[in-house]
């Protein structure tokens, strides 16, 4: 009978040690479900492109620090449509995260139209300042309690320049009669129309050939993306204007993102802003030698050196839009050294 109890005594001690091990392992050594949780990430631009590429990175820190339990998929190219369509896409939870320029958030949340005034920054580093001064948190909080959609990451973009097939610009007058495509933005085709030029909202997916097909002659975006898209090889002229600074946000189905455990999300928002950090290293990068790159591909380059006439005949537009974006957040940039 002693030996029994003994027995039964051994068996109880050690699966209460199993226990304990078992409770004190690593959640990684537990059932860890790979593919638990699956985010589809989607982009209009091609793998070459600096936001595409910390898309990657993304998908990149995801997987690896949640050690599988998120699997990333990555749609460049346009493969599941454009910046407005992923709107609808993550408002409908089709899509998790897409790649959107602040030019089209604007439009479901005019705050974000600021951005879209004409020589708002000065360079990069300027509106990275001003997103940075509380301005970012701001708007973040405003999209998701507006619309649904949480922003991430804020994937600042170089100056949007103005390229095209008929001549360069290096005067107001240039722009007179110019078919220029630009992007679904009220506030970039106003601004176009006080330089004169006559422009034409289109889609990123359409940009290409409608320049190629001669529907416009001309279209406006930063340097190293006229490079990854391939638009150089259906425009001769680029003038550096650098009239707007338009970042893309890495924006995302804000219902997806609080359905996740919290560590989870933590994971997600980390890597939101490590991307975005990475795409802006990149950006500039690209910058450095994308105007030699456009030169070498038989592109004529030509700086606009003085900018005070181009700025004095699109200054109205800042009365025009100051009561529908709120002269706080306008003066938010203009407080920002």
């Amino acid at each position: 009978m002693n030996q029994n109890r003994k027995m039964f005594k051994s068996l109880i001690t050690a699966a209460i040690a199993s226990l304990v091990v078992f409770a004190a392992a690593p959640v990684s050594a537990q059932n860890v479900v790979k593919g638990e949780f699956k985010i589809k990430m989607a982009t209009p631009s091609a793998p070459e492109d600096s936001c595409v590429m910390a898309f990657y990175k993304f998908r990149e820190l995801v997987q690896e620090r949640s050690k599988g339990r998120i699997q990333v998929t990555v749609f460049p190219n346009g493969q599941l449509g454009d910046h407005a369509g992923y709107i609808t896409q993550m408002q409908a939870g089709n899509l998790q995260i897409g790649e959107v320029n602040t030019a089209v958030l604007g439009t479901v949340d005019p705050e974000f139209s600021v951005f879209d005034l004409p020589y708002l920054s000065t360079d990069m580093d300027h509106q990275i300042r001003g997103l940075n001064s509380g301005l970012g948190d701001k708007l973040r909080k405003g999209l998701e309690a507006t619309v649904g959609l949480k922003v991430i990451g804020w994937m600042v973009r170089s100056p949007r320049d103005v390229y095209n097939s008929r001549g360069p610009i290096t005067k107001v007058a240039d722009f007179s009669g110019l078919k220029i495509r630009v992007m679904q933005s009220p506030i970039m085709v106003k601004t176009m129309e006080l330089l004169g030029a006559q422009p034409v909202a289109i889609s990123a997916n359409e940009r290409y050939m409608a320049l190629q097909s001669n529907v416009v002659q001309a279209a406006e975006n930063s340097v190293p993306f006229i490079i990854t898209s391939k638009d150089y090889e259906v425009t001769k002229y680029l003038s550096l204007t650098d009239h707007f600074i338009t970042p893309n946000a890495i924006t995302m189905d804000a219902k997806y993102f609080n359905s996740l455990p919290p560590d989870m999300q933590k994971i997600v928002a980390d890597a939101g802003k490590e991307a975005a950090a990475f795409e802006v290293v990149e950006e500039k990068k690209q910058l450095a030698a994308a105007i030699k790159d456009l030169e070498a591909k038989g592109m004529k380059v030509n700086t606009v050196g003085d900018k005070t006439a181009f700025m004095e005949k699109v200054k109205p537009i800042y009365a025009e839009y100051e009561g529908k974006i709120g002269k706080d957040i306008i003066d938010a940039f203009s407080k920002v050294k």
